[in-house]
């Protein structure tokens, strides 16, 4: 081995003995500081740091969560009114808002404060928890139910509008009994129209051999009783409407004209004001008018005035007589039920016959200023 080979030996040694002791060294001292515990302080920031993080994931799905809720009581098509325990409204979904005319912003409010001008639904919320009940309120007609709820939660009441609903059961109703009269009231019609026919031809013959006075009160009774006749048959006739538009203060016009005809109107002023465009059956309506006029006219006093009003899809026979109650006006709406001894109870049912084939409702009312407003609607 020569001198400088073992020269290198001998520096080498000693370097690799220092450099396996700093590895050695490294080594421990690392392992060493991984079971030394990190700064409280960066602990606790770290701890922070993920509940906060967690608490905003939880937030935003309750944020998505309350989303769907509030989505989902607005779709219902009833009204949902939530009064919590401090009676504070908890929650009022859209349609709900829309029934009471209040805004969203009411929401969070002291409830009695809220529903202060609905005392219906105040009662309602108070009740025991039941099945719905109808009542009237507002000029309307409601369906409303307490929701069975636990305690903790407050109090939950629903509630619709039934108006229409009930309207329209009413008019389903009135339409089926007026086809069973129809038809029964239809033989009954052609029966007595045949044996009118042959008293007033006996009539006649009475009149022509002399007896004028015996003949004319026998002709006489057998013209009302062959008017009654046709109304009979009018009641009877199936109606086949057609639709057109109609300008609504010239069908009224022209149904004014024709009452002023009549001894019915004599003595009493009757008006048009405003105009109105709807569709409908100019034949069917001008009937249903001079009807209604009629009406009006019989209980309106001499002297007094008969006002036709119109406005867009909507007519209102204003009279000056006695006005009706609720259950009468109900009432005389039937066939053969008659506000006067000589009537004969088909005037005002063929009037709301007529409106109904042609998409029209008729509703009697009692008129804050005294007398009675038959409104046409479509």
């Amino acid at each position: 081995m020569n001198t400088h080979v073992l020269a290198w030996l001998v520096l080498a040694l000693p370097l690799g003995a220092v450099l396996g002791g700093l590895l050695v060294l490294l080594f421990r001292w690392a392992r060493l500081r991984r079971r030394i515990p990190a700064d409280p302080g960066a602990l606790v920031l770290s701890a922070v740091s993920g509940s906060l993080r967690e608490r905003g994931e939880l937030a935003a799905s309750l944020g998505v969560l309350r989303t769907v809720h509030e989505r989902l009581l607005d779709a219902l098509p009833t009204g949902l009114i939530w009064v919590d325990q401090r009676q504070r409204l908890a929650a009022l979904n859209r349609r709900g808002g829309e029934l009471l005319g209040v805004t969203p912003g009411v929401v969070g409010l002291e409830a009695a404060f809220v529903l202060e001008p609905f005392p219906w639904l105040r009662a309602a919320l108070e009740a025991e928890p039941g099945p719905a009940r109808r009542l009237g309120a507002m000029g309307r007609r409601w369906r409303i139910q307490r929701i069975e709820a636990p305690d903790r939660i407050g109090a939950l009441v629903q509630f619709e509008d039934v108006t229409e609903a009930e309207l329209e059961d009413r008019r389903r109703q009135l339409r089926e009994r007026f086809a069973e009269l129809g038809e029964m009231t239809a033989g009954v019609a052609h029966q007595l129209k045949n044996g009118l026919a042959v008293l007033k031809g006996q009539g006649q013959l009475l009149k022509r051999a002399g007896h004028a006075a015996p003949a004319d009160a026998l002709l006489e009774e057998t013209e009302e009783l062959e008017r009654l006749v046709q109304r009979f048959l009018q009641w009877a006739k199936p109606l086949e409407p057609v639709s057109e538009d109609l300008r609504l203060e010239a069908v009224a016009a022209q149904a004014v004209i024709e009452l002023k005809r009549r001894p019915v109107s004599q003595g009493r002023t009757l008006l048009c004001e405003g105009q109105g465009a709807a569709s409908g059956d100019p034949g069917l309506l001008h009937q249903a008018l001079v009807n209604l006029l009629e009406n009006a006219c019989q209980a309106t006093p001499l002297g007094g005035r008969v006002l036709v009003r119109i406005s867009e899809r909507r007519l209102e026979i204003l009279d000056e007589g006695p006005g009706l109650s609720d259950d009468t006006a109900i009432r005389m709406l039937r066939p053969f039920e008659s506000g006067r001894p000589d009537g004969t109870g088909l005037g005002l049912p063929l009037a709301l016959k007529w409106l109904n084939a042609q998409g029209a409702d008729l509703r009697l009312s009692r008129r804050d200023e005294g007398g009675t407003c038959a409104e046409v609607r479509w």
